[in-house]
């Protein structure tokens, strides 16, 4: 497989040591997803894409920590609409989000 010229950045790419120049790998910035800060498992998200082949691979990276563990997982587009659409549907079946009480 060819790489893609570096040229070829995506606008969400972030500056700096996981940019294409050093490894061909593509991050954006990963959004934390905790409310209250003190979950005892933390997830956040953010994009990636992988500059080989005529199709770049490309999704979003899934990053869950406890403590100083910290996993990241790559998923692919198909995976990545599947998990938005999949989720949003089981999320629904707890019901309502509950009421935000003015501090």
């Amino acid at each position: 497989m060819t790489n893609l010229s570096s040229s070829d950045h995506p606008p969400w790419c972030l500056p700096g040591p996981d940019c294409a120049a050093s490894s061909d790998l593509h991050l954006s910035r990963l959004v934390g997803t905790a409310v209250s800060g003190d979950e005892v498992i933390q997830a956040r998200l953010g994009l990636w894409r992988m500059d080989v082949g005529p199709t770049p691979p490309t999704g979003l990276l899934l990053e869950l920590s406890a403590g100083e563990h910290v996993e990241r997982w790559p998923l692919d587009l198909v995976q990545s609409r599947a998990l938005a659409h999949l989720a949003g549907r089981l999320v629904r079946k707890l019901g309502p989000w509950p009421a935000i009480v003015a501090a």
